[in-house]
């Protein structure tokens, strides 16, 4: 289960839910609340930690940052960032001084648009609300999600949030073979003015780097 897919979820509550039968209303508010904290346009910082687990054991515990402004994103991880402008995706591995450009398909971006990866909730999946409780000295509601095919690549997702802001405050994220991600909210700032060229790569602060490009 690659992180860096996995950390696409921060994010993944956007729009109004539908109604379908079998999913609990109380987990169908928390979500929409949530989900209102991201509408609008406005730009979005968030700073969060990531831990994979395989075959139950941690792996190594990541730092990053995440700007959103709708479909824009920008993804530092330290050893790779990405971004990405509405069209076009670059994305700088540090390991190889590379940048891959591509102009990734609506199925691709699924898997690495925080934008598009928040609508599969949408599609395939019931929700149900979990018990408020103490995470961490906040009082929180939880919601779990479980995929409707066995086969889904993402088969489980709970969701901790604040429960008087709905600010996210933890999310993991299970595959089929049971392994999974925890992604840990350390701050989430709103209503930032976020100018398109920070959605885009700049040469010039990677002089040395080599372009790929894809497309």
């Amino acid at each position: 289960m690659k992180t860096r897919f996995a950390l696409y979820l921060i994010i993944y509550i956007c729009s109004v839910l539908p109604a379908v039968a079998q999913n609990d209303a109380q987990a169908r508010q928390t979500l929409e609340r949530t989900a209102a904290l991201f509408e609008g346009g406005q730009g979005i910082e968030m700073q969060f930690t990531v831990t994979p687990v395989s075959n139950g054991r941690p792996g190594t515990r990541t730092q990053g940052t995440i700007l959103l402004r709708g479909e824009k994103f920008y993804l530092d991880l330290s050893a790779t960032v990405t971004w990405f402008d509405g069209r076009t995706q670059w994305s700088y591995l540090a390991a190889s001084d590379e940048v891959n450009v591509s102009n990734p398909t609506p199925e691709e971006l699924q898997g690495i648009n925080p934008y598009s990866f928040l609508q599969l909730y949408k599609h395939g999946y019931t929700y149900r609300s979990g018990k408020v409780t103490t995470y961490k000295n906040q009082r929180i509601r939880s919601v779990e999600l479980q995929a409707d095919n066995t086969q889904s690549s993402l088969s489980h997702i709970t969701l901790y949030v604040n429960a008087q802001t709905y600010q996210p405050v933890y999310i993991k994220i299970s595959d089929k073979q049971e392994n999974f991600n925890e992604i840990e909210v350390i701050s989430l700032k709103k209503g930032l003015n976020l100018p398109d060229n920070r959605f885009t790569f700049d040469p010039q602060k990677y002089p040395t780097a080599e372009v790929i490009d894809l497309r």
